[in-house]
């Protein structure tokens, strides 16, 4: 229903994060408007639930099980207080459903309905209204200045820790070293190479590499100093006790297909919200709280495996917390070795993780399979199941960063 809604949804996110600003979205339709009944799908559910405002998970379905709250409803020129009813119905297995009180009011079918909480408190605002939210020349929105909604999104940024200097100090060294040589061959080596440096022994805790921070290091290249490669968030094995696929091996059989080199069985792809060339693609079950990779052929469509989303907010939020994103030029010598430069920062922080099912659902964010089979024996060579994000789409996930110029060779 997301997809109807008559403004960018990529382009509010963008917006909101901005502000540092998570939210849950509605888009009304003309039928839901008429009879003032509308769904509230699940990731207006999750935002509900996740900040203490109803839980329509613990709710009976029925009229006596009804829950009216108070929500702030924000307008060009003031907040008015109004009331929203949250039910399940007895038929129709419960869905879930809201109503604002007076919604007609300040909305249409297929504008997008926008929900923030503010010193605890819930607001909404109609995100199409014009007189609050504008398109600019580029595409993008921005939020009109002198507006009550305005002065409400004012937040600020904190990037104080103790152990960041600490950490930039030791990256201004590095940085001064100029191009050092890669201690690895292949895409990991540039990683690699910034950990051993910074004194960073390899190991396979999930935990963040420096006192709390994540230290992800990235090749960019061209004179802009840009990367359009996806870049790993975190990685996570599915939940294989609801999974089709119960292990790798079986995700091969089903979805992998044959290496004209070597010969073996793999599957190394990029998985989105639309089918790629093994047909596999991401999608959100709202009723149950997963995100699915589906094998979709046609009319039909298999489910291979499937992930519960609220684990994958948790990982992403104790996965990032502060992260150094260090961008790193990179040459090859002589003998054609790889070396690299590492020169510039970019500190993100507290992901807005109620963004990660709308992320997900609109492509920004993908998973990728790093499978193949080992030549002998039944079992599977596993480099992680892993969600990715492009740079470029940062500000979708990660409120304002920080950009750290390290010290020039």
């Amino acid at each position: 229903m997301l997809s109807k809604s008559d403004i960018s949804l990529t382009s509010l996110i963008k917006l909101l994060t901005s502000f540092n600003t998570e939210a849950g979205y509605l888009v009304p339709t003309e039928t839901g408007m008429s009879k003032s009944i509308l769904d509230a799908h699940g990731t207006l559910r999750a935002f509900l639930a996740e900040n203490n405002i109803h839980n329509y998970a613990e709710q009976n379905k029925g009229t006596e099980s009804k829950k009216t709250i108070e929500i702030k409803f924000v307008t060009a020129e003031k907040i008015v207080n109004i009331k929203a009813s949250l039910y399940r119905p007895e038929t129709k297995q419960g869905d879930a459903r809201i109503w604002l009180y007076g919604l007609n009011e300040f909305a249409r079918p297929y504008n997008l309905i926008t929900f923030i909480i503010v010193n605890e408190q819930l607001f909404a605002f109609n995100a199409s209204n014009e007189r609050l939210i504008r398109q600019d020349e580029n595409g993008d929105l921005q939020l009109l200045k002198d507006t009550p909604l305005y002065d409400l999104l004012q937040t600020k940024n904190n990037f104080q820790n103790p152990s960041i200097q600490e950490l930039i100090n030791k990256l201004n060294v590095i940085s001064s070293m100029g191009f050092v040589k890669s201690l690895r061959n292949g895409d990991t080596g540039v990683g690699m190479t910034l950990e051993t440096l910074l004194g960073i022994s390899a190991n396979s805790n999930r935990a963040p590499d420096f006192k709390g921070i994540e230290i992800k290091a990235k090749r960019v290249r061209g004179a802009s100093n840009k990367t359009t490669n996806n870049v790993s968030l975190f990685s996570q094995v599915p939940n294989w006790k609801i999974s089709s696929c119960k292990n790798g091996i079986e995700i091969l059989n089903k979805c992998g297909y044959l290496d004209a080199d070597t010969n073996r069985l793999q599957l190394y792809c990029t998985v989105s919200n639309s089918p790629n060339p093994q047909f596999l693609k991401l999608q959100i079950n709202e009723n149950e709280n997963l995100v699915e990779c589906r094998k979709v052929q046609g009319n039909h469509s298999d489910q291979i495996v499937v992930w519960d989303l609220n684990n994958l907010k948790i990982q992403l939020e104790a996965k990032h917390k502060s992260t150094f994103w260090v961008n790193a030029k990179t040459k090859r010598d002589g003998d054609g070795v790889e070396q690299f430069h590492y020169f510039e920062v970019q500190h993100t922080q507290n992901p807005l993780t109620s963004n990660l099912s709308a992320l997900i659902e609109i492509g920004a964010i993908t998973m990728d399979f790093t499978l193949s089979k080992k030549p002998t024996g039944n079992s599977t060579r596993d480099h992680g199941y892993l969600f990715r994000i492009k740079p470029a789409n940062f500000d979708l996930l990660f409120p304002p960063s920080k950009t750290i110029k390290l010290t020039p060779s």
